[in-house]
């Protein structure tokens, strides 16, 4: 990792989670048909095709297979509560955003995480570790627009609410939390609590939002012409500028929000040797870099070494990051249920 990525880990100390993209879920009973496969909890869309690509290879050749149980992020969560009593779960590997992750580690249901299972946790930037995950990737939410129809970039997500953006502003509804907490810091919120973006999305009903059931769908909005502006995470908005949509983003003057997508064993994986070896398998720097390169996420490994180029693409100048706000997880871990009773009972609703 280049010394400047060291230089700029504080700021996600606290950083929170979220889901990618949901899709239809494998039938648990079917995942364990052999003793040799790994069962990874994950989204679909691109993150899954991008895991089948560069992670599952490093686990295949050590006669492992892998097999995907798809699905949002909520309902990973509360699969992995509900199954904490059952002595053998559907699941071998977890993944979750950050904030997720924490709350499932409140209830109890992950096993401790350390070098002694997973290797290459060694190479991990220390302010990502947690007793109970290990770290894949990092990025930050953004303001993203088209630039053929917004022709003067904004300055800050408090542009939203000009009637000439009526009908064209969207969100990913799967980002619910995040988008919640991102549009809050135009209306003075510091990443501590979703009341400021409660009070933003409000005033923001009047101008017509549209939300969408996922990161694609927001994309094929940008596409069609139907939205003009978003809030995503940078990496998503890099890999939809270099698919050629007409795009642009920026850290608002009120700043940005980061995210860690994460990974863990339930204490009732079935297959636990497996699990730690795929867990190893995504702190490879091979496998980072190829995610950094393809999928626009940062490595959250010393020794995954981007080329400059990528480096200045993925990355964050100093300014930014004086602009991104942590989290306090165990705050937002206990509002979560009423942010997301407020997105769709509130918010959406009112659409």
């Amino acid at each position: 990792m280049h010394k400047h990525n060291l230089h700029r880990r504080g700021f996600i100390k606290q950083a929170a989670g979220l889901a990618i993209a949901p899709a239809l879920p494998l039938i648990p009973g079917m995942a364990h048909g052999a003793s040799s496969n790994v069962v990874v909890g994950t989204w679909g869309g691109d993150y899954q095709n991008l895991l089948q690509k560069f992670i599952s290879p490093i686990v295949n050749a050590q006669g492992i297979d892998v097999v995907f149980d798809t699905g949002n992020a909520t309902a990973r969560n509360t699969k992995l509560k509900a199954e904490r009593n059952s002595r053998r779960g559907s699941m071998d590997v977890a993944l979750l955003g950050d904030l997720d992750m924490y709350d499932a580690s409140t209830a109890g249901v992950l096993e401790p995480v350390s070098v002694d299972n997973v290797p290459n946790l060694a190479n991990a930037i220390d302010t990502f570790k947690t007793p109970y995950s290990i770290p894949h990737i990092f990025s930050a939410m953004v303001l993203v627009y088209n630039k053929d129809k917004v022709t003067t970039p904004p300055h800050s997500f408090k542009d939203a609410l000009d009637p000439k953006y009526k009908g064209r502003v969207g969100f990913s509804d799967i980002l619910f939390n995040f988008n919640t907490l991102f549009v809050g810091l135009a209306e003075g919120g510091n990443g501590t609590s979703f009341e400021p973006g409660y009070k933003f999305l409000k005033k923001l009903q009047a101008n017509s939002p549209k939300v969408f059931p996922s990161n694609e769908a927001v994309a094929a909005a940008f596409k069609s012409g139907e939205i003009w502006i978003a809030c995503m995470w940078k990496a998503r908005a890099l890999q939809w500028k270099e698919a050629g949509l007409p795009l642009e983003f920026v850290i608002p003057e009120e700043g940005a929000i980061p995210v860690t997508f994460e990974a863990a064993v339930p204490k009732n994986s079935r297959n636990k040797d497996a699990a730690w070896k795929y867990m190893n398998a995504l702190l490879d720097p091979a496998g980072q870099v190829h995610f950094a390169d393809t999928m626009g996420y940062a490595p959250t490994v010393r020794n995954a070494s981007l080329p400059p180029e990528l480096q200045a693409s993925v990355g964050f100048t100093e300014q930014e990051l004086a602009r991104i706000h942590s989290y306090d997880l165990k705050a937002l871990a206990s509002q979560r249920s009423a942010s997301l009773e407020f997105w769709n009972k509130e918010f959406k609703a009112g659409l």
